[in-house]
Formats: C-alpha cells, structure tokens, sequence
C-alpha cells in the first residue's frame, strides 16, 4: 500500500509498504478520509514526539475491507471511523470506563501507525459505523467533537454560564458549537477574522480579537467583572495559558486543549480555581459526536477548507509547517 512516511524533522515521503494484517479481533479499513490535525504539524516540525519512521493521523475514515474470523459487529463494506487509543481492557482506568488513560494505552499516529495511508488495522471494539446521511469528510473530523464532548464532562455547565474560548481554530469552532448547545454564553477569542466570522456564525455570543482590544478588559466587561465561568485554551502557547487566569472568574474552571511542547499549567495561585489538561476525546464520545453531525446539531463541513491528494502531503504538511497554507482543516485523500 501507499504510505505518506515521516522519516525525521520535516521530511516526509510516499512509500510503498507492507498492508498491515487483520488479526481475529481486528477489521481492516481502506482509508477514505483523514484530516490534518495541529499535532500532526507539529509532529512534522519535530516540536513533539520522537518516534520515526511512523505513519502520522489519526482523525479518519473509510470502508472495511476485511474483518477479523472473531469479529461479528462489522461485514466488509461498512462505513466506519475508528477511535485513536488502543486501549487493554484490564487496567484499573479500563475497568472503571475510563479507557482513554488506559494504563497499557498506545494512539495511532503517535505510538503506532496512523492514517496518512491507504489502508489502517484497528481493534473492532475502536470501530464505528458512521451513518449515512455523514460523508466520509466530516466523519474524518470527529475527534475534534468528541474533544469538546470531553470538556464538557469537567465543566459540568449550568445553562447561561459564560465559556471563555481562546482559539478559533478547528478545536475551538467545535467547543463553541457544543457550548452553545449546551445552553451556554460564549465568548470567542481569536486574531483571525475569518475565524471569528465564523465562530459568531456558529453561534458565539461575543467575539474578541485580542489584537484589536485589551482581552482581560473586554471580558470583564462582558461578565460584569466577574470573568468567564470557564475558560478552554485551544491555541497551545503558553502565552494564552497565561491569560486564561486573568479573565477566569474565582472558583472557575480552566481547561486545556491546545497542544504544544513545553507548556506549563496556568500560574494560578489561590482564587480556587481549577484546572485539566485534556488530549484526547474520551470514552464512547465517537458515537455521540458522530449522531450531532448526523443530526446537524454540529457542523463539521464549514471547518474543511482543503482536500489533498496523499501523493501531495508531504508538500502539504511543509506549507502548513511554513504558515504558507491559510486552512482550518484539511482533509487528505488516499
């Protein structure tokens, strides 16, 4: 099969290797999808990680082409996605239904190999049918809903609280969508305008450009100088970070989504505030995430703004690498 290969810092090349085997609990899925995701970037850049040759992506979907002789759920031909942990079932974290910190857990396109490729291996149990009213485009942008899912199991909100959102990118359009529906204020915060047009079309109920006005100051005087109930950080600098704490009311929450190398939590002293560093989408959001799209509760379409060939990713990630390339999600096509 064709495979797009990081072989070290910014290199990157299509190869031909070995089709990955289907052992009895697994199902074999020919890629039809997978989207570029912030962590890729800086995989490619070599900001994270130290693992190479390897297969980056991790947010896909395709067509089963092959079911292991113990699996029973899945029949070649279905639509499927499939979840980025691997996780043991075994481990203390499993067995309270928290497999997304299993013990014994590895994640595609970081630990194993990903879905920059023709074809991916995944354990049946990680699999999903994706319905048929969801193209194989939005289906390859779950993780990002399931992300903001995830979050909301720590905010816990109260209808009318105010969500703080630092970042309008692909993670933060989502968190502002999944806000909203959970009846929540937000304020969206970001320097592209692009991105704040569509943020406000998702939905925000204020919108800042952090260039254009004093951040801590507007969102004072939106909360009546208060601050936000809760914060997300989805840019990944340690500059935002910081800011989360100046405009986070006292007793709020903090939750980090953005990655990047090197970040510290938010120096927070007293005020009893808290806060999480969250990576992934947690347990059995995938079907949930998969049934707002389907439901057009969530909009995933409006956030791909390119398709590329896989012959074309290595060009592709050094764009995006350079910021030549201005997307919010790019959706790769074996």
């Amino acid at each position: 099969m064709k495979a797009a290969v990081l072989c070290g810092r910014r290199k990157m090349r299509i190869d031909s290797i070995d089709t990955p085997r289907v052992k009895d609990y697994d199902v074999l899925i020919r890629v039809k999808a997978a989207s570029i995701c912030g962590t890729d970037v800086h995989f490619y850049k070599g900001e994270v990680g130290k693992y190479a040759p390897k297969i980056l992506g991790h947010d896909f979907s395709g067509v089963i082409e092959e079911v292991g002789k113990n699996v029973r759920e899945f029949s070649k031909s279905d639509r499927v996605i499939a979840e980025i942990v691997r996780y043991c079932g075994n481990c203390n974290f499993c067995k309270a239904g928290n497999y997304q910190i299993c013990m014994n857990a590895s994640y595609m396109g970081f630990d194993i190999d990903g879905a920059f490729a023709e074809y991916v291996v995944a354990p049946a149990k990680n699999v999903f049918k994706i319905p048929d009213n969801v193209s194989f485009e939005e289906a390859a942008v779950m993780e990002p809903v399931a992300l903001a899912l995830h979050v909301m199991d720590f905010v816990q909100p109260k209808i009318g609280e105010a969500m703080a959102i630092l970042g309008q990118g692909p993670v933060g359009l989502v968190q502002t969508q999944i806000a909203k529906l959970c009846g929540m204020k937000v304020i969206a915060v970001e320097q592209k305008e692009e991105r704040l047009k569509l943020a406000r079309e998702f939905g925000a109920d204020y919108i800042i450009n952090p260039t254009k006005q004093n951040l801590k100051d507007a969102v004072l005087d939106i909360t009546n100088g208060l601050g936000a109930d809760f914060c997300v950080e989805a840019v990944g600098l340690q500059e935002t970070v910081d800011q989360t704490v100046e405009i986070t009311k006292k007793g709020g929450k903090i939750i980090l989504v953005g990655e990047s190398k090197g970040l510290r939590g938010p120096p927070i002293r007293h005020e009893d505030m808290t806060w999480f560093a969250l990576s992934d989408g947690g347990t059995n959001k995938y079907p949930i995430a998969l049934d707002l799209v389907s439901k057009g509760k969530i909009n995933v379409k409006r956030l791909i703004t390119h398709e590329v060939a896989l012959d074309k990713l290595p060009q592709t990630m050094e764009s995006l690498a350079d910021g030549k390339m201005v997307a919010i999600k790019v959706v790769v096509k074996p």
